[in-house]
């Protein structure tokens, strides 16, 4: 499989105004993800420990992000998720700086957290400023990229779980995605 479901303007202005607010709080403290030691290259950050993901801010936005992608999920592909209660959403940003000396690059991966593929993986781009490259990767069994998506602002990509994906090298602009991974409990 490849992209399970798309939306091109998901939340739209005021809501998706709202994630960034969240995003942008002082309080938030952000580490390189190659430091971190994520699968990836380059101008790209996520939170700079677990600690951050119990912050209010963070607690407030996986909640408004997990109910509305679970939703929009359960009315467009409504096999492909079980009952909430036995899920436990994983809810993570990722800001990118693009530059030509070290542009952010994630390498193929699958998602996963102690072992387990996430039941699906969704990628909301809060933002996306003036992107050259940057396109997420979709890649078939041999690791060949079969389809790219080059994303907008406010719009949602769901794939499968277990779809091996990459982000491409972002050589301008500026990013932000919001993942979400539902893990069965």
């Amino acid at each position: 499989m490849m992209i399970l479901h798309e939306v091109a303007k998901f939340l739209g202005e005021t809501r998706r105004s709202d994630v960034l607010r969240l995003l942008s709080s002082p309080s938030l403290e952000w580490e390189r993800s190659d430091r971190l030691g994520r699968t990836t290259f380059g101008r790209m950050w996520q939170l700079a420990s677990s600690a951050m993901h119990k912050r209010p801010e963070m607690m407030q936005l996986s909640t408004l992000m997990a109910s509305l992608i679970y939703d929009e999920i359960h009315r467009s592909i409504p096999d492909l998720l079980p009952d909430a209660t036995t899920l436990m959403p994983q809810v993570f940003p990722v800001r990118m700086e693009g530059n030509t000396e070290e542009p952010p690059t994630q390498w193929a991966h699958k998602d996963e957290a102690q072992g387990r593929n996430p039941v699906a993986t969704s990628l909301y781009y809060a933002e996306v400023e003036n992107a050259t490259g940057g396109a997420l990767a979709l890649h078939d069994s041999a690791g060949q990229v079969r389809t790219r998506v080059h994303p907008g602002a406010d719009q949602l990509v769901i794939i499968a779980g277990d779809q091996v994906h990459s982000v491409e090298p972002l050589t301008a602009g500026n990013r932000i995605t919001v993942v979400t991974n539902f893990y069965r409990t």
